[in-house]
């Protein structure tokens, strides 16, 4: 059997760095974002006339399409503005049509890789800020413009950028679920577990290499473990007559926070050492962890309907921070800067996501659609969240910007629930 290697080699191109925007974005958690960086990426230029290499045109898309999906860039594509051909920039007619960053790339096709010289380009100051040089074959090419994505973004914002990273999710119906796995752009999907059973919420580890989820697949709803590095390997943790659900991995993935028969317990990554933290009549699931681990929010009925509360790790000082009658499904920003809690308000037959402050304060609804808009996860960088959305009549999976702008559906098909954002 002969197996395809797929290969990605990356040489750093020295060029003067110079700080664009000074770091210009730190985006707005309520409001539009006004000031969107325009940034024109023109195809690449190829280095024998008259041939084109689809590799090429796969690179320019995806780069284009990441920026796009920040919401915190106006993308175009350049041609005709301001490059002659022989590729020679023409940083005038960049400026004259309203550019501010300018992507600029060359291809040469060596048999089955492809080599990709690209620079960022401040556009009025006429330099070059950062370059990359990619050797790719066909199956990594997709990587390497996600890399430079990143890259790019880092430069002209100041914040990571998310291309590479992965998102889980829940696929199928009643009693016959699987977990599944994609880019975070919804290309490249496949296959985690072959339970076919009632799946439910997985969460991914800091690092990306671990996957908690619950799972009815042996009598009872127990939480089981998918390593994914070095290989796909699966571990249950929890036995017994009991309801154990809804696990977070703490955020140094040394803890697990879960759900068992209405109470919140912690326990040690292996599922061992495990302690009830709040042991009350009242119902209690959901719990998630601060950004530094000492705090823990999780929904309780103890008023008598389901509310969100913040708790310190250890079960003391609880408080409650939603409003409304039916609040659920809490996720805490793993970026400190953020530090906002998303979470599910339902009404009537709709729910729709909101975030808070950690004390209550500050309130904002992200999702005003018709349906249901619910699981929401934050991206590892903290600016960005995954939820599922039936606004188009069947279940998917969806990304936005924090303050909800830039909402993007990544799946088609139906029955697709509970992403998780992995690293």
């Amino acid at each position: 059997m002969r197996y395809k290697v797929l290969i990605l080699t990356l040489a750093i191109i020295m060029v003067s760095s110079v700080a664009l925007f000074a770091q210009i974005i730190v985006p707005p958690i309520q409001g539009p974002i006004i000031d969107k960086i325009s940034i024109f990426i023109p195809d690449l230029t190829g280095s024998t006339l008259g041939t084109g290499d689809r590799r090429a045109t796969e690179f320019v898309q995806v780069l284009r399409n990441d920026l796009i999906n920040t919401g915190l860039f106006d993308v175009g594509g350049g041609g005709g503005v301001g490059l002659d051909s022989f590729g020679n920039i023409n940083f005038q007619a960049f400026f004259n049509a309203g550019g501010e960053a300018l992507v600029k790339g060359e291809y040469q096709s060596i048999g089955d890789t492809i080599k990709i010289d690209v620079r960022l380009f401040d556009i009025a100051r006429e330099k070059a800020l950062l370059g990359r040089s990619y050797e790719a074959t066909s199956g990594k090419v997709r990587e390497a413009a996600h890399r430079f994505a990143g890259l790019v973004m880092k430069q002209l914002t100041g914040l990571d950028g998310f291309f590479t990273s992965k998102i889980v999710f829940v696929s199928g119906a009643n009693q016959n679920r699987d977990l599944y796995i994609m880019d975070y752009d919804g290309y490249a999907i496949r296959k985690l577990t072959n339970h076919r059973a009632l799946l439910l919420s997985p969460n991914c580890s800091s690092n990306g290499t671990k996957i908690v989820f619950n799972s009815d697949k042996v009598w009872d709803q127990d939480l089981y473990v998918l390593n994914l590095v070095p290989s796909v390997k699966e571990t249950r943790l929890t036995r017994g007559f009991r309801l154990d659900q809804s696990a977070e991995w703490s955020p140094d993935g040394s803890k697990l926070a879960y759900s068992s028969n209405g109470d919140i317990f912690v326990a040690n990554a292996s599922g061992k050492g495990a302690v009830n933290i709040t042991g009350t009549r009242a119902i209690e699931v959901s719990p998630t962890w601060s950004p530094n681990g000492r705090q823990i929010a999780f929904v309780s009925d103890r008023s008598g309907s389901p509310q969100v509360y913040v708790m310190n790790s250890d079960g003391t000082n609880v408080r409650k921070i939603s409003t409304g009658s039916y609040n659920t499904d809490p996720s805490w920003s793993p970026n400190i800067g953020i530090n906002r809690i998303a979470y599910v308000r339902v009404e009537g037959s709709e729910a729709n996501i909101f975030t808070v402050n950690p004390d209550g304060s500050d309130e904002q609804r992200l999702t005003w659609s018709s349906g249901r808009n619910e699981n929401p996860s934050w991206s590892p960088d903290g600016h960005y969240i995954s939820f599922s959305s039936s606004r188009s009549g069947a279940k998917e999976i969806y990304i936005m910007y924090l303050n909800g702008q830039n909402q993007l559906q990544l799946t088609r098909g139906g029955g697709k629930t509970f992403p998780t954002w992995c690293k």
